[in-house]
């Protein structure tokens, strides 16, 4: 069966154990998930027996060729009137939309005709990666771990982080990659402190760190990998710390397994930072989610107490941060197994 076709068919089996007759999806990402077309402006309605796609004329003829699972519809009198009179004409007396992701005025209207909301449903199907989409997040951790190894040798004294910035995103594209997953991060010395610098003008100097955290899109699925060198002669402030971080990303790849709560696995890189005293300098959580979003479910953190499942990917990025001095993280991108996980952006 067609992967998309699939997901719909999961869709429809959960909106049976929720009891609803439909959902109505209109976030562009969760639509595309659904259907494999990935385009803005169209709307899906996913009944527990059917789908309809709610598009423009012009969308007809690739949804026939990209998604002959769902029954293009082209609206007449706008797009939520096409849904009302689907719900209408098939009885879907119990429809649900997801509040999260919803305009304040559509949501409005949907409310007003009693639809319920429900939150999560296509999430909960995003959060775990298979078949193509499992090969093509590989194949976009691959391309940002290939070009660390590419890059570093290039970053030389004097070279501003804009530049660098700039050079990553084109050794990604020459790899094939659509393009940079997020605003890329080159941290330069006390730059490297900062965990969301802004990417400047500074240019590098002698004996200072490098932070790199970036990645790419490849066919809609997004990686992120960060790696933290010395330029120059490291001092030993920064040996300890990069030790120490490395130790606590090692211990939470290790505790990375289906079956764990998220919150174990950022308790397992915390607790080697708090046992070597830099407890308070460990400023973020350990990770989250990847897949179509940079950032999607679940969270590594201190408080989110979902369970991992085999297939999710997730990030595993400890990081201590000296102000005004310098700050180490390291990062890579991860996909859950029933026994532990496969690192998706290993570098030499």
């Amino acid at each position: 069966m067609n992967i998309h076709a699939k997901r719909i068919k999961d869709l429809q089996h959960l909106l049976k154990q929720s009891k609803l007759d439909a959902l109505v999806v209109t976030r562009n990402l969760d639509v595309g998930f659904l259907t494999g077309y990935h385009m803005d402006d169209y709307l899906l309605l996913v009944s527990r027996n059917s789908a309809w796609a709610i598009a423009p004329k012009m969308f007809v003829e690739d949804i026939k060729v990209r998604a002959p699972f769902v029954e293009p519809v082209v609206p007449e009198a706008g797009f939520e009137q096409a849904v009302l009179a689907l719900c209408k004409t098939h009885k879907l007396r119990k429809t649900a939309f997801d509040p999260e992701y919803e305009t304040y005025t559509r949501g409005s209207l949907w409310r007003k005709h009693g639809f319920a909301e429900q939150g999560g449903l296509v999430g909960s199907l995003r959060a775990v990666k298979e078949g193509e989409e499992a090969a093509d997040l590989r194949k976009s951790c691959r391309i940002a771990a290939k070009a660390f190894g590419l890059i570093k040798p290039r970053i030389k004294t004097g070279r501003t982080e804009l530049s660098v910035y700039r050079e990553l995103e084109d050794l990604m594209q020459a790899m094939g990659a659509k393009g940079p997953s997020f605003n890329l991060i080159v941290g330069f010395g006390p730059n490297s402190a900062l965990p969301h610098h802004i990417t400047s003008e500074r240019r590098l100097k002698d004996n200072e760190a490098v932070l790199l955290d970036y990645g790419c899109v490849y066919n809609h699925y997004c990686s992120d990998i960060t790696r933290t060198y010395f330029h120059g002669r490291p001092t030993e402030e920064f040996r300890k710390v990069y030790a120490i971080v490395a130790k606590s990303q090692k211990a939470g790849l290790a505790a990375v397994r289906g079956g764990v709560k998220a919150v174990a696995v950022d308790k397992a890189c915390r607790d080697v930072i708090s046992d070597a005293g830099y407890g308070q300098y460990f400023i973020h959580g350990t990770g989250h989610g990847v897949g179509l979003e940079i950032h999607e479910f679940p969270r590594l953190n201190t408080k989110f107490e979902a369970t991992l499942r085999p297939g999710m990917a997730v990030t595993v990025e400890p990081g201590i941060y000296l102000h005004g001095k310098f700050g180490v993280r390291i990062e890579d991108s991860v996909l859950v197994t029933r026994t532990g996980c496969e690192i998706l952006t290993k570098t030499a």
